[in-house]
C-alpha cells in the first residue's frame, strides 16, 4: 500500500500561487484599507474620573497585562500594565479589572451518589490598590 500524498497547504505555496488562488475567489482584489489609524481623532464628550492605583497582577505577576477597552462613554485604548506599577487609570476600567475573577471548582456527592463538579467560590485575578500620594 502506497503512502498517502501530502497535500500542499497554502501558507507553504509560492507568493506567485497564493496570488492566482486569491484572485481565483476574488477577480477584482483585496480592497484596499487605511493604514494610517493614528492620524484618525476621537473626540470625547464625557471626561472619566482617573484615580492613581498600584496594579498587582494575581494571576501571572511577572508578565505584563495587554488588553483594549472601549465602551459607549471611553473610546477603544489599548493598555499594558505591569504587577507593582502605577498607573493613573479611568474609574471604568478599574472597575472592570477587579470583577475579573476566575471560578474555583470542588467536589460534592451528588444526588445517585457519584462526585459532582461545581463553582465553589471565585477567585479575583486583579487588585488595584489607592496609590500613596506624593508630597508636592
Amino acid at each position: 500500500m502506497a503512502r498517502p500524498r501530502k497535500m500542499r497547504v497554502l501558507n507553504e505555496a509560492k507568493s506567485q500561487v497564493i496570488a492566482e488562488n486569491v484572485l481565483k475567489q476574488n477577480p477584482e482584489g483585496l480592497e484596499q484599507i487605511d493604514m494610517d489609524v493614528n492620524s484618525k481623532i476621537v473626540i470625547s464628550k464625557h471626561i472619566p474620573a482617573m484615580r492613581r492605583v498600584i496594579f498587582l497582577n494575581g494571576r501571572d505577576p511577572g508578565y505584563p497585562l495587554d488588553f483594549h477597552y472601549a465602551s459607549a462613554t471611553h473610546p477603544l485604548k489599548i493598555y499594558k500594565l505591569i504587577h507593582g506599577q502605577e498607573y493613573n487609570l479611568p474609574e471604568e476600567i478599574i472597575e472592570h479589572l477587579e470583577s475579573c475573577a476566575e471560578p474555583q471548582y470542588a467536589y460534592r456527592k451528588g444526588l445517585d451518589g457519584h462526585p459532582q463538579m461545581y463553582i465553589e467560590s471565585r477567585k479575583y485575578i486583579f487588585q488595584l490598590r489607592n496609590a500613596p500620594r506624593k508630597a508636592a
